[in-house]
């Protein structure tokens, strides 16, 4: 097998680039969604050295001009998921699919706890007070009340709340 040349580095560097210029991803994100055009495109010339190791080489020149990090990039994932409807736990769900590693996933939700901040639940409560809305309609009668708050209930956890916040956010929904 030849030796990737300049113009291979080069083509897998616009890989990356045309990436990052649609949204930003983790790093093992960028190895896996370049690596794998080889294995979908096993004939094209072009990806023949979207290696492992070359596109490594690549991310970590990236790395080194700041293009690529991690720690930034999973603080900007908690800052936009954080207000929406997701709890802690879904959210962290969300960085691990985004393959932010483990440690800083870990590190940036303690950091963001630290620091004293909470989620704004406004979205929340009001699709929770829908949810209850549907559910009163479903089931209506007072049999079902304590039944339609075990369904809200597995509504919020399943949305990766804690149980406190979602006898919170129960609360202020009803």
């Amino acid at each position: 097998m030849s030796q990737p040349t300049a113009e291979d580095y080069q083509h897998i560097r616009e890989k990356i680039v045309d990436y990052l210029a649609r949204q930003s991803f983790s790093e093992r994100k960028l190895l896996q969604k370049v690596t794998d055009l080889k294995k979908n495109y096993p004939k094209t010339k072009r990806y023949e050295f979207y290696t492992p190791v070359h596109v490594q080489k690549v991310l970590d020149e990236f790395k080194e001009q700041g293009l690529i990090n991690d720690w930034q990039y999973a603080r900007d994932v908690l800052r936009s998921l954080k207000d929406r409807k997701d709890g802690i736990h879904r959210i962290q769900q969300k960085m691990y699919r985004r393959l932010i590693p483990k440690e800083i996933i870990e590190a940036v939700l303690r950091e963001w706890r630290e620091e004293g901040k909470d989620q704004d639940y406004a979205v929340i409560i009001r699709e929770t007070k829908r949810k209850a809305e549907r559910l009163a309609e479903k089931y209506p009668g007072k049999r079902e009340q304590y039944t339609n708050r075990q369904r809200l209930y597995a509504f919020l956890a399943q949305k990766g709340y804690e149980p406190e916040e979602i006898g919170e956010i129960i609360q202020r929904a009803s």
